[in-house]
């Protein structure tokens, strides 16, 4: 997940697309946009972060390759959607490997 997470720090995108993702943070619902975004039938639990993470950077590269092929079927909402997800997801990784493990307590 180290190297998912680097890569995503290497992207070079437009600004106006990154800061629309950002705002797109304060609304994000997990539970009910990371299943449409990848695709998921209804009612299948959401596969693991590390997962997740390869899958939206899959698609978004996909996405940047037909945006910058001027793809007519390239949508900027999707594509940001996209990123605002993949941002998420690497913010929540990062925080859950900055917590301490919880230790055994003593009895």
């Amino acid at each position: 997940m180290h190297f998912a997470l680097s890569t995503l720090d290497s992207l070079i995108r437009p600004r106006l697309m990154v800061v629309a993702a950002r705002h797109g943070l304060n609304d994000y619902n997990r539970a009910v946009l990371l299943p449409r975004l990848l695709e998921l039938p209804i009612g299948q639990s959401l596969p693991a972060p590390r997962i997740v993470l390869a899958q939206l950077m899959a698609r978004e590269r996909a996405m940047e390759a037909a945006r910058r092929h001027h793809d007519a079927n390239w949508r900027a909402a999707a594509h940001v959607a996209v990123m605002t997800a993949l941002l998420f997801e690497a913010r929540a990784s990062a925080c859950a490997r900055a917590e301490p493990a919880p230790s055994a307590a003593a009895p």
